[in-house]
């Protein structure tokens, strides 16, 4: 079994990234002292990792440090900020290392080759660097905590859009050069948390198999973040989980982001009414519900105007009828707040519950566990990870 840091992400606050997790949009641009702010904070979660024992791999995500607004940045503007960006010395490094080069990548029996020019060099410069920087800081202080050896990943997922190939060769070529070469690399392939994929899958199939190329030719591994979709037994949609087996050719590592606990609130709302579960289940419902209400009503903590939209959806429809969905949007993406729900004098109750019912009643324990065990050797599967402990060994040369 392996214990994970997932993610330890310079972030200016936990509101700002929940908001990003639950797809409730996303915010980039941080100022230096909130970047200083940040790392004091990992310092503190690597602390604590420390006191618990440890993990054995470790999720980097600097994506709110990238800058985006290099993309829409007219010729000279762009020249100004690569200029204020990077030192002579390090502006000729990058344009020698990039400029006349051409990178090749094998993938599914097509070479695909990569060139870049002088304003994309500059453009991925400006938009990168800061992002780029912040990796290696994060590790190191993951070092001082972590004994021993531990996998590496760094997510290049948490953007507006799908990752262009140029980008991905660009940020693993400059991660090398920084000296990190991550065990799996994250892009954004066009997934969206809880949600199916419903674009073309032939599309995704192209895009899977050039980033996975790429990938390879850095020797590292595509990791699919936002790997759940609109309810535990979807898959992400019909036929995405074959498409990302078969593109990948079964080299991947997929997160599923919480969805053994959304399993759970689903089978214990299908429960008879007035039963433990039942009751336990109607009121995390009605808690999320009413954190929800709250934070759109008060338009602060995780508040965003997607959170409104679905709870107006909710109350429009299912929420007159007093119906407790576990797939209605605002629930299937919040309700993670239960588990953090805190009160002084009883602590975190709701999470204690749940335990505490779990292990008491047998019923529950029995209908989870087959669900579990269903879920988890479909997606074992769909993806492909039967035999992979012997498929995929390292061999020393």
């Amino acid at each position: 079994m392996e214990v994970e840091a997932d993610h330890v992400s310079i972030t200016v606050s936990p509101e700002r990234a929940v908001k990003r997790i639950a797809g409730g949009g996303f915010e980039a641009g941080l100022s230096d002292a909130e970047v200083e702010e940040a790392l004091r904070y990992i310092e503190e979660e690597m602390r604590e990792v420390q006191r618990h024992g440890g993990v054995d791999f470790v999720t980097v995500d600097t994506c709110e440090l990238i800058d985006f607004t290099a993309d829409r940045m007219g010729l000279p503007e762009l020249e100004a900020r690569y200029e204020e960006l990077l030192d002579p010395d390090e502006r000729r490094a990058l344009e020698k290392l990039y400029l006349g080069r051409v990178y090749r990548f094998l993938g599914n029996g097509v070479v695909y080759e990569v060139r870049f020019s002088r304003e994309e060099v500059m453009r991925l410069a400006v938009k990168y660097w800061r992002s780029l920087a912040h990796v290696p800081w994060v590790l190191d202080i993951a070092r001082r905590y972590i004994e021993g050896p531990f996998g590496v990943e760094v997510a290049f997922d948490e953007t507006p859009s799908p990752t262009p190939p140029k980008d991905l060769v660009f940020y693993l070529s400059e991660l090398r050069r920084l000296g990190v070469d991550p065990d799996f690399i994250a892009p954004n392939v066009g997934f969206a948390k809880r949600e199916d994929y419903t674009g073309d899958l032939e599309e995704l199939r192209s895009r899977i198999i050039v980033l996975s190329a790429i990938a390879r030719g850095f020797g590292t591994a595509l990791s699919f973040h936002s790997g759940s979709g609109a309810h535990p037994y979807s898959d992400k949609g019909p036929g995405v989980l074959e498409v990302v087996r078969e593109a990948t050719g079964g080299l991947l590592k997929y997160k599923v982001s919480g969805v053994y606990i959304q399993l759970l609130l689903e089978v214990m709302s299908r429960f008879p009414q007035g039963s433990p579960p039942r009751r336990l289940y109607e009121e995390i419902f009605d808690y999320v519900l009413g954190e929800v209400r709250r934070y759109v009503s008060e338009r602060t903590g995780l508040y965003t105007p997607a959170l409104e939209d679905m709870l107006k959806r909710y109350e429009s429809a299912e929420g007159r009828r007093g119906v407790r969905n576990p797939r209605a949007d605002f629930f299937r993406h919040y309700f993670f707040l239960f588990q953090a729900a805190f009160d002084p004098k009883r602590g975190r109750w709701l999470r204690e519950e749940v335990l505490r019912l779990y292990s008491e009643n047998r019923e529950l324990r029995d209908a989870y566990e087959r669900e579990a065990t269903e879920l988890t050797l479909r997606l074992v599967g769909k993806l492909g990870f039967t035999g992979n402990l012997y498929r995929f060994r390292i061999r020393a040369l």
